[in-house]
């Protein structure tokens, strides 16, 4: 576990926004990353945390009060920890996914409650670390030790209070592999830092014996925006790490690395960065001011020089232009863009153990081709992956369902709801109940189970055109139009509503209200194609019968579907089995 302290001698300077943008970036990586609030007197990290946790009621200060106060070593630091959930847009229709929780937090504590301040006021760090026989060095050793048995961190980062205080020197002294050190260019914060090196590469100080790595950040300088503004920038940049080196003089230690990050209206007006990736640095120009991106990636590149392989980075990288080449990719299915595939194959070149690459190949031959055999194999090859979405579990019901293979497409409709995927969770719920009316269930009972899910999710008006579908094949008019109208009221945008309402009013004879409605369902875009070759019989003996009304005929000559007369007058010539 390596330990890194974020630290600066003022606030303000952009250090707690920089610890959180490396923690993320290498939870990226895969690795397992502890964030640790030590700026007890000002905790920051709950609020860049804010929308990734849910409430804290305990943390550091509520620990080391057990220990300096109540005289008690707790038995584990996991009750004083929250796991930071976070989230991305998904490739397939901008679905929130769940990403793989990889960051432990270990907040100040609530600090919003009383308490917080009442402990805190009365913990002496004179007690802990002055008095005789005080045994603070020991319990934060043990702390650490904790940390890395019970969560077995990649990463430790903490983010320490500013100032020359007993908490700094605890994280940078005691606790730290490595210290990063923040300033911003004014005369205050670098001999605040100057004092702060001095101090750390003074060997008295140096209580374990160990060498620590040094990184300085110069912050906020102003954006550049022209060739005199980059002269300036170089000069200054020059002048604060000349000044910063000259303090290792006559010390054994070193400055490991130099980082400039410069001011950025992101950091100014949303607190927060968007990190981007190696292969989008090399198109910046050298005149202008460096993208904040870029900056924290060379600040990244400095913390974890020797930590990460070269063949690591370069699978990280790969993925991460796959995953930007596949919004692309899903862009172009959505545009019904030829190139498709070609472009699908390159993204499997750089990452071929990506699912949704499989996935989105297996909608394309599925949704687009009817290939149905082809769409199996990719949603197969999908599901090896371990998708974590389900995604290909419930296009692979569908795929089924569109072949006709309907227990194939409940067992899998089965299997994705008792997994508890949630992206088309509501879908999978209805869609099994229409999977076993096509497997020939007894509609009573899948009528109880459709209302309860109405009852359950009352807003919802996909269950209540199904349930209307249901009623009109046990030939309850009434409750079918009932809930049809439920349906449009909620949602009158959907043209398979209309059509379910053309249906149903042709099964009442009212064929003025069919011809109506089933303009209405092609006006707002329904596939009718679809339901006519997927379809089961019930629906499809009812425009069967409609062909020999020249209404019928005229509606789908003025949407340009009169090709689906011949396919209805084929299937009607086709012998019975």
């Amino acid at each position: 576990m390596k330990t890194i302290t974020f630290y600066s001698y003022k606030g303000g300077v952009g250090r707690t926004l920089a610890l959180v943008e490396i923690a993320n970036r290498l939870a990226e990586f895969g690795k397992k990353v502890c964030v640790m609030d030590f700026d007890l007197e000002a905790p920051g990290l709950l609020h860049k945390y804010r929308h990734n946790i849910d409430e804290v009621n305990q943390g550091l200060v509520d620990y080391i009060y057990e220990f300096a106060i109540e005289n008690n070593v707790p038995d584990s630091i996991g009750k004083y920890t929250k796991e930071i959930t976070r989230y991305h847009n998904s490739s397939n229709e901008k679905e929130l996914q769940k990403r793989q929780n990889n960051i432990v937090f270990i907040p100040a504590g609530n600090s919003d409650s009383s308490e917080y301040w009442k402990k805190l006021s009365h913990i002496s760090w004179w007690k802990l670390f002055y008095e005789k026989d005080s045994e603070g060095i020991a319990f934060f050793l043990d702390l650490k030790e904790k940390i890395k048995k019970e969560f077995n961190p990649d990463y430790l980062l903490i983010d320490t209070r500013t100032g020359i205080t007993e908490i700094s020197a605890i994280t940078m002294s005691i606790l730290a592999d490595s210290i990063v050190l923040f300033a911003v260019n004014n005369e205050e914060n670098i001999r605040g830092t100057q004092r702060i090196i001095k101090a750390i590469t003074n060997e008295e100080n140096n209580l374990l014996d160990t060498v620590k790595e040094t990184h300085f950040v110069l912050t906020r300088l102003p954006q550049i925006t022209s060739p005199e503004e980059w002269a300036r920038d170089e000069g200054i940049t020059l002048q604060v790490k000349r000044r910063i080196e000259e303090t290792f003089q006559n010390t054994e230690r070193k400055l490991n690395s130099f980082n400039v990050i410069h001011a950025n209206n992101d950091i100014a007006l949303y607190d927060r960065v968007t990190v981007n990736f190696d292969f989008e640095r090399k198109n910046e120009k050298k005149d202008q001011t460096p993208s904040i991106s870029s900056e924290y990636l060379s600040l990244f590149d400095s913390l974890t020089e020797n930590d990460l392989s070269q063949e690591e980075k370069e699978k990280f990288y790969n993925l991460k232009r796959s995953e930007m080449l596949l919004q692309r990719a899903y862009n172009s299915f959505f545009q019904n863009d030829p190139n498709l595939l070609e472009q699908l194959d390159e993204i499997e070149k750089l990452s071929p153990q990506l699912p949704d690459v499989y996935l989105l190949r297996g909608r394309y031959y599925a949704e687009c081709k009817k290939n149905y055999e082809h769409a199996i194999e990719q949603f197969n090859k999908t599901i090896e992956l371990n998708d974590l979405s389900g995604d290909g579990l419930f296009f692979r019901a569908n795929t089924y369902f569109l072949s006709k293979k309907y227990q194939k497409a409940l067992e899998d409709c089965d299997e994705y709801i008792s997994k508890n995927y949630q992206t088309y969770g509501k879908g999978a719920l209805r869609y099994r109940i229409m999977l076993k009316n096509n497997l020939g269930f007894d509609q009573t009972k899948l009528i109880t189970e459709m209302k309860e899910l109405i009852e359950k999710y009352p807003n919802d008006s996909n269950f209540y055109n199904s349930i209307s579908c249901l009623y009109r094949e046990q030939e309850k008019y009434e409750l079918a139009l009932k809930n049809i109208y439920k349906a449009i009221e909620l949602n009158s945008e959907v043209g398979a509503y209309y059509s379910t309402l053309a249906e149903i009013h042709f099964c009442m004879d009212n064929t003025l209200e069919f011809f109506r409605n089933l303009d209405e369902a092609l006006t707002k875009n329904y596939d009718i194609e679809d339901m006519l070759i997927l379809d089961t019989d019930n629906v499809k003996n009812i425009y069967k019968q409609a062909i020999k009304y020249p209404e019928f005929v005229r509606i789908l000559n003025k949407h340009n579907k009169a090709y689906l007369i011949d396919l209805l007058q084929k299937d009607i010539e086709k012998p019975k089995q």
